[in-house]
């Protein structure tokens, strides 16, 4: 598997087949006192969203098991905040710098620093160009192909509908949009009756989204669907469509981390189907790599360890099923 920044990763049953094989006969007692007294710290994009609370939550729940210390430092969505709290992070020289991107650009620079210093960088979600010790979430080249897939199953040629799409990405220089971006459009190309419309970025702004959306449908009434990059921002689309009385005609499609609120997003219409990573499970994942890493983990040169989010797809209508998310 690749993500075309330049660097083999390792796949989720490789990576942690090593570090279990790494580690086979080690009691857990033993485990633990190699992590005791260590320090994570997390730099998230921002809290108070269900993604990044459901990261923190497993995560701070492995640091109590295995005695090590787990601290967030919240940039709210600030760039230059988030950038000055990563200095301070990495001067404070943690075992572990767990990192969510804005960007695949911004926070390049001080990962490989952290990194050059001995400290171990796990990017969560949302990758930088500049790789790093250990990547959890999701395949977004997948979910991109997937979603243009099913965009072209029931917007394309013989469905009797216009094939007018728009993107909503977050910003465009995110890891994910990105990536989905690049995947969807080379399915679209080779589907010459699916139009891309619109390509703008809300800022993972939910009003900046319906403001948007309210002015494709004003320029496009026969609209089709609409794929937005992450479900929070989406619910702004969404409203706006269901607000112009056109959620059986007009499909919302997006991706996230599969709570609750995304479920009765589904149950309403706001959204018809949501390509979901499990943030919950996300947590998960990342606080057992965070526990390998500390007790030693070795992962070979030009490698990363990854734990990539299995996908589950919450649809509308027939299909809808409410097992498929979690609950804070």
């Amino acid at each position: 598997m690749k993500y075309g920044f330049g660097r083999t990763l390792l796949s989720a049953a490789a990576g942690l087949v090593l570090a279990a094989t790494s580690f086979a006969g080690t009691t857990s007692a033993q485990a633990e006192s190699k992590m005791a007294g260590k320090k994570v710290i997390f730099v998230p994009i921002s809290m108070g969203i269900s993604l990044t609370e459901g990261w923190a939550r497993r995560m701070r729940e492995h640091a109590e098991v295995g005695g090590y210390s787990f601290d967030v430092r919240d940039a709210a969505f600030n760039t230059g905040i988030m950038s000055e709290l990563l200095a301070k992070a990495i001067s404070d020289k943690p075992d572990v710098l767990v990192v969510h991107n804005p960007t695949v650009q911004l926070l390049a620079r001080q990962i490989k620093q952290a990194e050059a210093d001995g400290i171990r960088v796990l990017q969560i979600n949302l990758q930088s160009n500049q790789p790093s010790t250990a990547f959890v979430g999701a395949s977004w080249e997948r979910i991109g192909r997937e979603i243009a897939e099913d965009i072209v199953k029931e917007c394309g040629q013989g469905s009797g509908k216009s094939g007018k799409v728009a993107i909503i990405p977050g910003q465009l220089t995110a890891a994910d949009s990105v990536m989905m971006n690049e995947a969807a459009f080379k399915v679209f190309e080779q589907h010459k009756e699916i139009q891309v419309v619109s390509n703008q970025a809300s800022d993972w702004e939910p009003e900046k989204a319906r403001q948007i959306t309210a002015t494709v449908l004003q320029q496009h009434p026969d609209l089709c669907a609409v794929f937005g990059h992450w479900d929070v921002h989406t619910m702004g689309a969404g409203n706006a469509v269901k607000d112009a009385g056109k959620s059986d005609e007009v499909l919302v499609y997006s991706t996230g981390g599969g709570d609750s609120v995304a479920c009765k997003a589904v149950e309403d219409k706001i959204q018809h189907r949501i390509w979901s990573y499990d943030a919950d499970g996300q947590g998960r994942d990342a606080g057992t790599l965070i526990d390998l890493i500390l007790q030693g983990a070795t992962i070979p040169d030009g490698s990363m360890m990854v734990a990539e989010s299995p996908l589950k797809i919450i649809k509308s209508g027939d299909e809808y099923d409410a097992s498929l998310c979690w609950k804070m």
